[in-house]
Order: structure tokens, then C-alpha cells, then sequence
């Protein structure tokens, strides 16, 4: 019972500090809202861009003796002022191409394709003398690429017509058929038509694609949102980090104790100094449990973040307390003053963050693999590991591993600081 008043006694003693609560709770929630309102735009889904200008000058007209019944240079036109691009594209028709270059100029539209008078004439006689010219502002790189891809698609699309068309004919003649020029007209036709929704399931419904090709999920459930699969990492990078901090400074009261002298008078009443250490070492492990709920919990309301099965956070969470405590009565127990615990921890527990890769654990790619064989060999590192696999929504039994290695540090490091305590207040 004493171990718990004494170690409940220091856990509201350090929630009342405010340099506690800063580090604890208010650093690792304003870092990580720094990048989540940098990426707010995206985060929620919302990647639509300002619907494209695009400026349409069809002059293309068939030939007498041409087996279709419009010009293709309609089908171009068209493609521009689909119902399926009309959320993105603000298509507008103009009478020449001087009348199209000035809209340009005027900057009234971003992009002028000019469908010249001779297209078709000269894609049906295998002549390609004619070019569809396409005009943009120079200031814009996305819009012309986008409409140059559709053109070209849609002139392939032309093309791939006229090699079924020629298909059709000599597989008719192989077989001792005589082809019927009037049947050219129905066969384009049917053509056109399938090559149109071709493109829309394509573009616009990729679930109807002939072949559907899906990253491996590390378990059944996986984020749609890049961003937010990298504000997950991000939380949890910031979180791993401050939580060694917090256990470290949770871990510095008894030196301060000891230098202001209560420390001494405790040791003067009936109950035993392992009882009094015992109940700091579990301040220190309520303290950094305590943090971890609450950043788990504001990560999730504030940002979104889905932090995976309950029982493999559970189990990435206690490596984690685990670890942060064990290290912090470890490094605390080769200090001698609270002097000296700020250099010491600042600069020692930055090192092995860097190290463990929590600065770079939303970049793609992460550290060299060099620095990704180190952070095996540090606390920060394992932990990363057990979070990294339940983000991804691993089944407990993926996170055993991790999770094992933390607590096993963990536990270690706890010992030995423990016996140097043990040994410096006997």
C-alpha cells in the first residue's frame, strides 16, 4: 500500500508540472499538428485540383468518299465535354485558332487544342500529313500534359480502329469473304463506341479493369490515405520520443528530492527504502502510461489516426512503457544531480531517437540501410517496429517479436538501474 501512495504521490506531483505536461503531452501534439495542418488539404481525402480551361477549335471536316459518318475530330471535341470530365475539365468552343491563341493570351483558358480541317482526310489515307496542335500558358506544367495524354490516347484509339477495321477485312477474305465497304461505317461505329468506355472504366471506374493489381496489406486492414498512413507514423514517432523523455524526467525527481533533502526525511520513517524506491520506479511507469493514453487518444480525435487492433496496441503501447521507463531509472541511476540530467538525457536520448528512426519514420524509405541495422540495436527502434506493424493493422501474433525485444531491454535496463539505486541509498 505505501508503494502505491508514494508512487500516486509523485505521479501528481509531476502532472502538476507545467514543464512536465509540455513535454509529456503539448510538444508531441503541436509537432505532429504542424505537419498534419501543412498536409491538412489532403488529409481528409480532398485531392481535387481547379477545374482545367481547355479551349477547343474544331475545324475537321470528312472527306467525300469517307466511310464515317462524322469526322474524328469530333470524337476529340467530345472527349473534352463528356459528363465524365465535366467536374474537372471547363471545356469552351471556338471558331479558329487566332480566337483560341488570344483566349490563351487572356489567360481565359490554360490550354487551346486546334483540331485541324484535314485530320481526317489525312488519317484515313495513312498519310499523317495533319497534327492536332495543342497551345498553353507557359506557366502551367499539369493542364497541357493532361491534355496531351487524352489527344493522344484518343488518336491511338483512331489508329487501333483502323488495325481492327483491316483485321476484320482479311480474316472476311481468308475465309472467302468479300468484304462490304457498306458494313465500314457499323464496324467503326462499334469501334468508337467500346473504345469510349474503354476509357471511362479506365479513368473513371477501375474496379471494371481487366487487371486490378493492390499493394500487400501487412494485415486485413489498410489505410486509403497515404496521409494519413504518414501522420500515423509521424504521431508515433513524436510519441515514442517524448515518452522516453518523460520517462527519463519522471525518473529525475528522486534526484531532486535528494538534493532538497525530502528524500533523506523519507528514508527516516518506518517504511523500507525498497519500498520507497519501488514506489518511484512505479510513478514512473504510471507516468509514462498515463502519456501514452492520452496521446493515443488526442492522436486519434485530433488527427484521425487509426493505431490498429486493440490487442496489438495494447501490446505495442506496453513495449513502449516498458522500454521509456526502463531506460529512464537506467540513465538516471549514472547521474548524480538534476544538473546533470539535462545534458545527459537531452543529448543521450536525441541520439538513440535518430538512431531508432523516429524523426524519419513517415519518410518513404526511411534511413540508409546502414542507420536501419543500428536502430536494431536500440530501445527506440523496437518500439518503432511494434507501432509501425499495428498502424498497418498487423494481428497481435505479427507484433510478438517487437514486442518481446522490448520488454526484454526493458526489463533489463529497469534491473540494473534498479540495483545502482538500490546500492547508492542503502
Amino acid at each position: 500500500m505505501k508503494i502505491i501512495d508514494i508512487a500516486l504521490n509523485d505521479l501528481l506531483r509531476s502532472f502538476r508540472s507545467a514543464f512536465t505536461i509540455g513535454m509529456a503531452v503539448v510538444a508531441p501534439l503541436m509537432l505532429t499538428g504542424l505537419i498534419y495542418f501543412a498536409f491538412g488539404g489532403l488529409s481528409g481525402g480532398d485531392v481535387s485540383m481547379n477545374a482545367m480551361k481547355v479551349g477547343v477549335v474544331n475545324a475537321d471536316a470528312l472527306p467525300a468518299d469517307s466511310p464515317l459518318d462524322a469526322p474524328i475530330g469530333d470524337n476529340i471535341r467530345a472527349m473534352f465535354f463528356d459528363e465524365s470530365v465535366e467536374s474537372w475539365i471547363e471545356a469552351r468552343d471556338y471558331p479558329d485558332e487566332a480566337a483560341a491563341r488570344a483566349a490563351v493570351n487572356a489567360q481565359e483558358i490554360g490550354v487551346a487544342v486546334i483540331v485541324p480541317a484535314d485530320l481526317s482526310a489525312s488519317l484515313l489515307s495513312d498519310e499523317i500529313d495533319a497534327q492536332v496542335t495543342i497551345i498553353s500558358d507557359p506557366t502551367l506544367t499539369i493542364a497541357p500534359a493532361v491534355v496531351q495524354d487524352m489527344v493522344t490516347m484518343m488518336l491511338d484509339g483512331v489508329s487501333g480502329g483502323g488495325i481492327a477495321i483491316q483485321t476484320i477485312m482479311e480474316r472476311q477474305q481468308a475465309n472467302g469473304i468479300q468484304p462490304d465497304p457498306a458494313q465500314i461505317p457499323g464496324w467503326v461505329t462499334r469501334y468508337t463506341d467500346w473504345y469510349r468506355e474503354f476509357q471511362r472504366d479506365l479513368f473513371h471506374r477501375p474496379e471494371k479493369a481487366a487487371l486490378v493489381l493492390t499493394a500487400p496489406s501487412a494485415g486485413e486492414t489498410e489505410s486509403a490515405d497515404p496521409i494519413q498512413q504518414m501522420m500515423g507514423l509521424t504521431m508515433a514517432g513524436q510519441m515514442i520520443f517524448f515518452a522516453f523523455f518523460t520517462g527519463a524526467y519522471a525518473m529525475m525527481s528522486i534526484l531532486r528530492e535528494d538534493e532538497e533533502g525530502t528524500l533523506a526525511r523519507l528514508f527516516t520513517t518506518p517504511t523500507e527504502r525498497a519500498n520507497i524506491l519501488a514506489g518511484k520506479f512505479l510513478a514512473v511507469v504510471l507516468t509514462v502510461t498515463l502519456q501514452g493514453i492520452v496521446l493515443m487518444t488526442a492522436g486519434h480525435y485530433a488527427f484521425g489516426i487509426a493505431w490498429g487492433q486493440p490487442a496489438s496496441v495494447a501490446l505495442a503501447a506496453l513495449g513502449q512503457v516498458l522500454a521509456a521507463s526502463g531506460l529512464g531509472v537506467l540513465l538516471i541511476s549514472f547521474v548524480k544531480t538534476s544538473k546533470q540530467g539535462g545534458p545527459v538525457l537531452g543529448g543521450g536520448l536525441t541520439a538513440l531517437g535518430m538512431l531508432g528512426g523516429l524523426f524519419t519514420a513517415n519518410i518513404p524509405g526511411g534511413m540508409p540501410a546502414a542507420f536501419q541495422m543500428l536502430a536494431n540495436f536500440t530501445p527506440q527502434g523496437w518500439v518503432l517496429k511494434g507501432w509501425k506493424l499495428s498502424l498497418a493493422g498487423a494481428v497481435p501474433a505479427d507484433l510478438l517479436l517487437p514486442f518481446a525485444v522490448a520488454l526484454a531491454l526493458g526489463v533489463a535496463m529497469f534491473a540494473f538501474g534498479a540495483v545502482m539505486f538500490k546500492k547508492r541509498y542503502s
